[in-house]
């Protein structure tokens, strides 16, 4: 059978049979070329061929294989098969012009009859496994533009279970491959695919390209004749999950996606191709963009224009405005403004409406600038940067700055309401209203400021009102720039600008600045401005003033082509320029002009026919303002002209002074005038100071030859102008337009010496260098003295490279050395010293010989110094020694080696008898007489920066002054001194005071660094040491000897060295501090001198902390014992003063500023005050046990508590009215309280023996302070007497009649008192009532007996105006005691009236008296007296001298009774 049916004729028959078959039932054209039976029993059919009805092919298949299951079904029509493969198959679905079935339509439809129906009918067609190689399918549709829909080539596919059940298709695809004809290539499809006449499904679908996966389910609902409105009517439902897509690929279906942008997405979709609605899309991009959200589209795929919508609810989307414009660069590209490209990364939520035409926004936007919320309404969005909008924006903390890309805007805080169009400066056209509540403008953040007005095409027309804590502005007006001449019509009232805080000004710690500003001006640029500025009521306050500006004016004009610039301010400057000019130019003008003079010189391009004419005034107050470190003197002025000639420059400065920072110029004066044959540049000044070095009368004059400009200069320079300066020398340029110095033959005369500048007049001696300075070139600069010649030659480049080379021949070392205090260096110079830089490493190479070195006049010998390198200058032996004819006191010698940037040192040092008096300038004002000769062995290692010394110094004779304290120390001998690191270390040094020979032991180091910054760190330990023996000086605030015991540290650097003392002072101590009695206007309190530091401190409203002052400070802590006395020199020349001892503790701080604070209490033990008054007063006072004076830090504002008493014996008759024939002891206490400045003295009278009656009638007489203060005066005036009742007040004013009467009646007073002679001066009064003359008074005090007393005085006129007015006036009184007692007493007297009177003579009174004197308490007593003899014997008690002096004692101090027991 099998080889039956291999005959191709039998073939060819079997296939004509089966589809005649077919095509007689259902009407149909199927052809099979062949039908044949392989002997496996499968069929095998070649070229089956499937006409559709308009004779075209609908099916083509080369080669079907499959197996038969039932011959009977298949007779009957249902195609059962078992696996089918089929190879080269054509599958044509065409819907033909004019037609809205399908070929594949009609067919089936004739396979189905005339009524088909939906599900199983009578054509069947079933396979288990269906396989298609190599074949094409395509989808046409005539109706359509474009004809060809889909056109699958080298399509594979494996299926199975695959049925054709009347109209429903079902199979599971396994693998389904293909190249579509638009360029995507499929490699697997797999899902289980559903075909009805109403839906198509794709369950498990999932599809794989070269670049994409797609993963999820597909359905499509339709109704047949839909199909052909597929993206309207044909309704899909879809869920993907986990796909993965190149959008490149869906751009074969879908034109509007971005080059190489992959997705990574789920999404449930639903709807229609123009309507779709996108649930639950969460989407992430390759770029890290992401959406999440619902999303609903419209019209994408219309051929309608502007119909397309989408409307966006996301709770996330994540992009850039490149990513977004790449994933859909048509749909949001054009929607999206260009400037959102500079908010980088951003993160939205909201809803968002787009459409061709609109944007609806109602976002929240967090972006790398910062948050945004806006609500707006955008239109015209097809041209998007000059869209339409309307609505709010709401920024916090974004940085506007970044976003219109203007660097000095920084982060910003508003609430806006806009309404108008533009999205960019130059199409901006916008209504804004609202409030800005911070801005960072030049690092300053701005707050509450409020805008309403209108900004438009670089133009803002409005309001701005600023009320920051810094900046009060209220603006109005106009800023157009939108025009080539821009406009700037406004007013600016500043009411307060910190301008230091708003970062504008800040070389002025304060820069307060308030105006009122009126600007009406136009310009493009600055060459063609005209209009008018003007500042009025202007201030500006700083840190040193307040500056006020009523008005300043700067008015901008032209006429025809002069402009005219005219500045007027009376306090700023005053003036003008006029000319034809570009403003770019001046500087360039200027520099033409000042090159011009060089030949060579390259000018600048400029225009030509350029001229400036200028004139000003230039006032101090701005000049201080900008430049707070110069001052301008009074009528500075500046004129002249500079012209695109260069030939016609012409310049005039002139200023009385000019002050910058420590330095000062008098009477200045510059001329410039390029066309003067004669000169071009004269210079003259008066006078420059400097903190380096004065000059006066300087002169320099130049001129022009060929392309070099010669000048001149005579000046006199030093501290006395003894340095004279004569010096000529040229400046030019050379090819390498570098500047070039050479000097002429020129001299110098310094110290007396005349040097001598290029004294050959040959062609060196130049010095050129860049006009930055950054190279500079020294061609054999020579300086000679005769035979003494110094050579500088070399380069110098950057700071990083240096070769300098200089020689010494024969110069005397103080000819060359500037003068330094407390140093004088000595010897005659030769040699070499070579400077080399590389990398930044100074690398020198010298040899210098000093002959005959001597410091300070003392001969050290000959000093040698020899530094050699290597030859890669990386290593130098340095051998440097000072010898005299006996020794080698100094050497050094070994090695400085270079690695890179790091250099080190290991060099040996020797000494031998080294002497250290050249020391004293580096401890100079601290201490002095430094001496002593230091022999050992050190060594100098490590880095060169900071190396170590190491080694052991033996000083002998060593010693030192401390100035200050006028005390002088000696070490003893062989005291050996460590060397460690960078100190001296010393360890029981014995140390002596060389005038008392007091002891103590010192420990500690000195320290240093690189031997300067000199720091002491010593430990004092001692039982007595001097430690000050100071004189009596001018101005001295204390003096005396002191020695204490205990300890003490001296520390510190020694420009600011301390010596802190805790201790007792010992016996010796002699401190004595002097008060003065003097005042001047200027120490007045309600007068105070600060710096401006002071100042600027109490503004700011700071503390003003004092640096701490340079010099020595003093600190002791003192226990003060009896063996030391003090002194309080109240009048140095009268001999007032105050002075014991006694026990206290005081603690005292003293420096060589003017330092002396004292805090503690001092008891007094015992002492004397020495009284002296009115210059000629002078007593002696025993002072007290008891007294107190505490100090609390003015040693001058101590408060004393303290009494003195001065004793002696006198007669008190003057005060009785009933006269004594005998002295009696009298005690005048004085009592001092308050300031020890300025104490107040308070005196008292003591009668220790008077009896009662005698006591109390001198208590009577004295009982007022006055009388007290008067008889006080008087007594001590006198020598001990009291003043005679009713003589007149006692005049106390301190002059020389007074002193020099108690001097005269000193002398001639006996020491008993019983004789008392002398001279009084007594001075006139000249009254209206009242009228005498001076006179001189001769007094006479004697005691005749014990019963007879005389007192007496005459008197004689002086200065009268003749002879005849000359009277000779008196007193007498002679009094008798009658009894034994004294009770009862005669007087005779004759006594000089007082004048009552104007114009009354002078009268006497005489008389006889008797007195009885009686003492009694009670009357009863005075009768007693008076009529009984007391008989009694008065019995006068033994003092107890013992019990005294114990009185006399302090409290808590006891004396032992000598009295022994038993």
């Amino acid at each position: 059978m099998v080889l039956i049916l291999s005959i191709p004729s039998v073939q060819t028959n079997l296939g004509n049979y089966a589809t005649e078959r077919l095509n007689q039932e259902f009407k149909t054209n199927i052809n099979i070329e062949k039908v044949g039976l392989q002997f496996n029993g499968d069929v095998e059919l070649k070229n089956i061929y499937v006409e559709d009805f308009k004779q075209d092919t609908l099916i083509n298949i080369q080669e079907l294989n499959t197996s038969i299951l039932s011959f009977s079904n298949l007779m009957n029509g249902q195609l059962v098969f078992g696996d089918i493969d089929i190879m080269d198959l054509v599958f044509n679905i065409k819907t033909y012009k004019g037609y809205q079935e399908t070929n594949l339509d009609v067919f089936v439809a004739k396979l189905e009859g005339d009524n088909p129906k939906e599900g199983e009918g009578s054509f069947l067609l079933s396979s288990s496994d269906v396989t298609i190689y190599n074949s094409t399918f395509r989808l046409l549709d005539e109706n359509r533009e474009t004809t060809k829909v889909l056109e699958f080539n080298d399509l594979n596919i494996n299926a199975t279970n695959f049925l054709i059940n009347g109209s429903d298709v079902s199979t599971r695809i396994n693998t389904l491959s293909f190249n579509d004809s638009r360029g995507v290539a499929v490699k697997n499809l797999m899902t289980n695919f559903k075909y009805t006449l109403s839906s198509m499904t794709f369950d498990k679908l999932e599809v794989k390209t070269e670049n994409s996966v797609l993963k999820g389910n597909l359905k499509f609902y339709y109704k047949r004749e839909d199909l052909q409105f597929f993206t309207d009517k044909v309704t899909l439902e879809a869920s993907f999950k986990d796909s993965n897509v190149l959008m490149d690929e869906l751009n074969t279906f879908y034109n509007e996606f971005g080059k190489n942008q992959h997705t990574k997405f789920s999404v449930n979709l639903s709807g229609t191709l123009n309507d779709l609605e996108a649930k639950n899309l969460e989407l992430t991009t390759s770029t890290n963009t992401k959406v999440y959200g619902n999303i609903d589209f419209k019209n994408l795929f219309s051929k309608a224009t502007n119909d397309f919508l989408m409307n966006g609810e996301f709770t996330n989307l994540t992009s850039t405005y490149k990513d977004l414009k790449a994933l859909l660069p048509n749909v949001l590209g054009a929607a999206i403004p260009s400037s959102f490209d500079r908010l980088g990364k951003f993160k939205i939520t909201g809803n968002s409406q787009i459409t061709a035409s609109k944007v609806d926004a109602d976002i929240k936007m967090d972006t790398e600038l910062g948050f945004v919320n806006s609500n707006l309404h955008i239109t015209k969005i097809n041209d998007i940067d000059n869209a339409s909008y309307k609505g709010r924006i709401v920024l916090d903390t974004f940085n506007l700055g970044t976003f219109i890309e203007e660097p000095k805007v920084g982060q910003v805080s508003l609430d806006l309401d806009v309404n108008g169009h533009g999205f960019i400066a130059e199409t901006i056209d916008t209504e804004i209203k609202g409030d800005i509540f911070q801005l960072n403008y030049n690092n300053y953040d701005y707050n509450k400021t409020q805008v309403s007005g209108k900004i438009r095409n670089k133009i803002f027309d409005g309001i701005l009102l600023v009320n920051d804590e810094n900046l009060k502005l209220k603006f109005n007006g106009l800023i157009d720039y939108s025009e080539v001449i821009n406009k700037y019509d406004f007013e600016a009232e500043v009411d307060y600008a910190d301008l230091n805080k708003l970062n504008f000004v800040k070389k002025d710690s304060i820069s307060i600045f308030k105006s009122t500003v009126n600007m009406n001006m136009n310009s493009s640029s600055l060459d063609d401005a005209y209009g008018r500025i003007t500042f009025r009521n202007t201030s500006y306050k700083n840190e040193h003033d307040t500056y006020n500006f009523k008005s300043f004016k700067i008015a901008s004009r032209f006429q025809e082509k002069t402009r005219y610039v005219d500045i007027d301010s009376p306090d700023i400057i005053e003036g003008g320029i006029n000319g034809e000019f570009a403003v770019r130019d001046i500087v360039k003008l200027l520099e033409n002009s000042i090159g011009n003079i060089y030949t060579n010189y390259k000018p600048y391009a400029v225009a030509d026919n350029q001229r400036i004419n200028f004139n000003f005034k230039i006032y101090n107050k701005i000049i201080e303002v900008l430049y707070p470190e110069v001052e301008l003197g009074k009528n500075t002025f500046i004129r002249g002209s500079i012209h695109s000639d260069a030939n016609k420059f012409k310049l005039t400065f002139k200023s009385p002074q000019i002050n910058l920072l420590d330095n000062f110029v008098k009477d200045i004066e510059l001329q410039v005038d390029n066309s003067n044959p004669l000169f071009n540049t004269y210079v003259e000044v008066d006078s420059i100071n400097t903190k380096y070095y004065n000059a006066s009368k300087f002169s320099l004059i130049n001129v022009t030859v060929n392309d070099t400009l010669f000048m001149r200069s005579e000046f006199s320079g030093g501290k006395r102008n003894n340095d004279k300066f004569n010096l000529s020398f040229y400046h030019t340029i050379n090819k390498e337009n570098n500047s070039v110095i050479g000097f002429k033959t020129s001299d110098v005369t310094v110290k007396d010496y005349k040097w001598y500048i290029n004294g050959g007049d040959d062609k060196f001696n130049k010095i050129s260098f860049t006009k930055d300075l950054s190279s500079i070139e020294i061609d054999r600069l020579n300086i000679n003295h005769g035979k003494e010649e110094v050579t500088l030659s070399g380069f110098i480049k950057d700071s990083t490279e240096k070769d300098l080379k200089l020689k010494f021949k024969d110069v005397r070392l103080s000819k060359i050395i500037p003068d330094i205090d407390s140093l004088k260096l000595n010897g005659r110079v030769n040699g070499k010293l070579d400077i080399l830089q590389q990398n930044g490493s100074y690398l020198p190479n010298s040899t210098v010989v000093v002959d005959n070195f001597k410091v300070n006049d003392f001969y050290l010998g000959d000093f040698n110094a020899k530094i050699i390198g290597n030859e890669d200058l990386t290593s130098y032996n340095v051998d440097v020694s000072i010898k005299d004819d006996i020794k080698q006191s100094f050497n050094a010698v070994g090695d400085i080696k270079v690695r890179g940037k790091s250099t080190s040192i290991n060099v040996d040092l020797g000494f031998d008898r080294f002497n250290l008096s050249p020391l004293n300038p580096l401890l100079s004002g601290v201490l002095s007489n430094i001496r002593g000769d230091a022999s050992g062995e050190a060594t100098i290692v490590g880095d060169l920066k900071r190396p170590d010394i190491v080694g052991t110094l033996t000083l002998n004779g060593g010693g030192f002054t401390i100035p200050y304290l006028n005390v002088d120390y000696q070490f003893n001998d062989n005291v050996k001194v460590g060397l460690e690191q960078q100190s001296f270390l010393f360890s029981d040094v014995q140390l002596t005071d060389t005038k008392y020979n007091s002891k103590a032991e010192l420990n500690g180091k000195l320290s240093h660094n690189n031997l300067s910054d000199w720091r002491l760190g010593l430990g004092l330990s001692t039982d007595r040491l001097l430690v000050l023996d100071t004189k009596a000086a001018e101005e001295s605030l204390y003096y005396g000897t002191g020695f204490v015991g205990g300890t003490a540290s001296i520390y510190g650097p020694t420009e600011e060295l301390v010596i802190s003392v805790v201790g007792e002072t010992k016996k010796g101590t002699v401190f004595k501090i002097p008060l003065s009695d003097t005042e001047s206007f200027g120490d007045n309190s309600f007068i105070h001198f600060i710096t401006p530091e002071q100042k600027e401190a109490r503004e700011k409203g700071e503390d003003f902390v004092l640096e701490d002052v340079e010099g020595l400070e003093l600190d002791f802590d003192l226990d003060v014992t009896q063996d030391a006395e003090l002194e309080i020199i109240i009048n140095k020349e009268t001999g007032h003063a105050l002075k014991g001892r006694g026990v206290g503790g005081l603690l005292v701080e003293i420096n060589t500023n003017g330092k002396f604070d004292m805090w503690g209490d001092f008891s007094v033990f015992e002492g004397v005050y020495n009284f002296a008054y009115g210059g000629l007063v002078q007593k002696q006072f025993i002072v007290q046990p008891g007294g107190t004076v505490a100090w609390e830090g003015d040693p001058l504002k101590a408060q004393i508590n303290m009494l003195a008493t001065y004793r002696t014996q006198t007669n008190p008759s003057p005060l009785l009215d009933n006269p004594i024939n005998r002295s009696i002891p009298v005690e005048l206490n004085i009592t001092l309280n308050g300031d020890l400045e300025r104490p107040v003295p308070s005196f008292d009278f003591e009668f220790p023996n008077a009896n009662s009656t005698i006591k109390s009638e001198l208590q009577y007489r004295l009982d007022s302070d006055a009388e007290k203060e008067n008889q006080a005066l008087y007594f001590l005036a006198t020598g001990g007497s009291f003043q005679s009742r009713g003589s007149g007040e006692l005049n106390v004013s301190g002059t020389i009649a007074e002193r020099l009467n108690g001097i005269v009646n000193g002398i001639f007073t006996s020491e008993d008192g019983k004789i008392n002679f002398g001279f009084n001066y007594e001075a006139g009064q000249n009254r209206p009532d009242y009228q005498t003359d001076d006179r001189v008074v001769a007094t006479f005090q004697t005691q005749i007996n014990d019963k007879v007393f005389f007192n007496g005085s005459v008197g004689v006129p002086v200065g009268g105006a003749g002879e005849t007015q000359t009277v000779i006036a008196g007193d007498l009184e002679i009094n008798f005691l009658l009894n034994e007692d004294g009770t009862l007493s005669a007087k005779v007297f004759n006594r000089e009236n007082n004048i009552q009177s104007f114009g009354q003579n002078v009268g006497y009174t005489q008389g006889v008296g008797l007195s009885y004197n009686v003492d009694f308490d009670t009357f009863k007593e005075l009768i007693r007296n008076l009529f009984k003899k007391n008989t009694e014997q008065q019995t006068i008690p033994k003092e107890n001298n013992q019990a005294q002096e114990t009185e006399a004692l302090p409290s808590f101090i006891s004396v032992k009774s000598s009295k022994k027991e038993g």
